[in-house]
């Protein structure tokens, strides 16, 4: 009985350890996220620039988004939710005031994503969003 008791034992803790790994390597909610972005910026004179990129949870290191990890903790943060992200606390800014429209368009923590925001600088956006629009 003894030997059965072991091997049940070895066979419980084998069965935990395949459960505790696949917990702990379940991915988030967003790590599927795929999301165009775009910003656009339009200065007083009515002149617009525009970039965009896609930011892909997960994706690979030195690929796409150039602050992809954080972005991707961000969009994580706020379960996918654009306004609800954490954004930053502190920021470099200038007096320039240039209206900065950011979009999201895609998927993230598995819902449809149609996102806009104009905000008054890139400072207000960076605040807002903090590296999400960062590219």
């Amino acid at each position: 009985m003894k030997k059965t008791s072991t091997m049940l034992s070895g066979a419980a803790l084998a069965a935990l350890a395949l459960a505790g790994t696949a917990t702990a390597s379940a991915p988030s909610p967003t790590q599927t996220a795929h999301v165009w972005l775009t910003v656009t910026r339009t200065t007083t004179d009515g002149i617009s620039t525009t970039g965009n990129i896609w930011l892909d949870c997960p994706g690979r290191e030195g690929t796409g988004h150039p602050h992809r990890a954080s972005a991707c903790t961000d969009l994580d943060a706020a379960a996918g939710d654009f306004d609800r992200l954490p954004g930053r606390e502190h920021a470099l800014c200038s007096n320039d005031t240039i209206a900065v429209t950011a979009t999201a368009r895609g998927t993230a923590a598995g819902h449809t994503v149609h996102w806009e925001q104009t905000y008054e600088s890139d400072c207000h956006l960076t605040l807002a969003t903090g590296d999400l629009f960062a590219f």
